[in-house]
């Protein structure tokens, strides 16, 4: 029975290392796909890819059209509206009169926060092939995708924690033990966001980076929690030897009383039978 328990323990413990690995990853997306993150990594890629499929120099192109631009604002305050593929982008009166850089963000912003609020109807595994250009994979609609996965792969960890809790005698590694894992599959998430930091012809491989730029920070989160962990596992392993240390100088205490309370029966015992022994001499 013995072996058959910890053989089962070793297996839920391998199966909760895979379980925090790919949660930590699940993680790392959730957190790298927020807005803010999106936005200011993926500004510059936005840019240079209209550069590369327009064959011009964007800065160059807005300052020969700025004077029509210009015009059109008199004629329409509420913005400069064109289209940049299927995007749709409205540039306020006000940011004409800011230069070309002004111009030049205030038209990637539109396209970023389009592209990350938009509702897409494709599954998400399908959005690949409905997509030209997987903008869908930096969206809002893909953080809440990976989001979902994380809070899933946290409820099977969770499980596979109580299950070790049942199977371990001594009830404190249920915490030691999930914490080491935790820490031990933290480790890759140090280094796997400058791993990803890839260049490429396709814009699919810069998107790489931004995935996993947060992975430094789910490093710190899981390593600390595992550590917590260990220390909690480590506090309650003092308080089961104070307990045990406890109960046996209480049992020693006990014996002693015993063992005093035995010797003051066998004085009494001597007193009487010697007041005993007296009273019959004396008759």
């Amino acid at each position: 029975m013995g072996f058959i328990r910890g053989a089962l323990g070793v297996f839920v413990s391998i199966l909760l290392f895979i379980v925090f690995l790919v949660g930590s990853a699940f993680l790392t997306l959730t957190l790298s796909l927020q807005y803010d993150n999106v936005h200011d990594k993926l500004s510059p890629i936005i840019q240079n890819t209209l550069e590369e499929e327009m064959g011009v120099d964007i800065s160059s192109e807005i300052e020969k059209e700025i004077g029509s631009m210009e015009i059109q604002c008199e004629d329409y305050p509420e913005g400069y509206v064109f289209s940049e593929g299927e995007y749709t982008i409205t540039l306020s009166c006000d940011v004409l009169t800011q230069g070309t850089d002004a111009i030049i963000a205030s038209g990637v912003d539109d396209i970023i926060e389009s592209a990350y609020y938009k509702e897409y109807t494709c599954s998400f595994w399908k959005c690949f092939g409905e997509e030209e250009i997987p903008l869908f994979l930096v969206s809002e609609y893909a953080k809440d995708y990976w989001r979902a996965k994380f809070y899933l792969a946290l409820s099977a960890a969770l499980v596979l924690i109580a299950i070790l809790f049942f199977l371990y005698n001594k009830k404190q590694n249920t915490f030691i033990v999930p914490g080491i894992l935790l820490m031990v599959a933290a480790l890759p998430f140090l280094k796997i966001g400058a791993l990803m930091s890839i260049s490429g012809d396709r814009i699919i491989f810069e998107l790489l980076g931004i995935f996993f730029s947060k992975a430094r920070n789910v490093f710190r989160i899981s390593f600390f929690t595992g550590i917590g962990l260990v220390v909690v596992g480590f506090v309650f392993r003092l308080f089961a030897i104070g307990f045990k240390i406890s109960k046996f100088f209480n049992k020693r205490e006990t014996k002693e009383d015993k063992q005093d309370t035995k010797i003051s029966k066998e004085e009494v015992k001597k007193i009487v039978k010697k007041e005993v022994v007296k009273n019959t001499k004396k008759k």
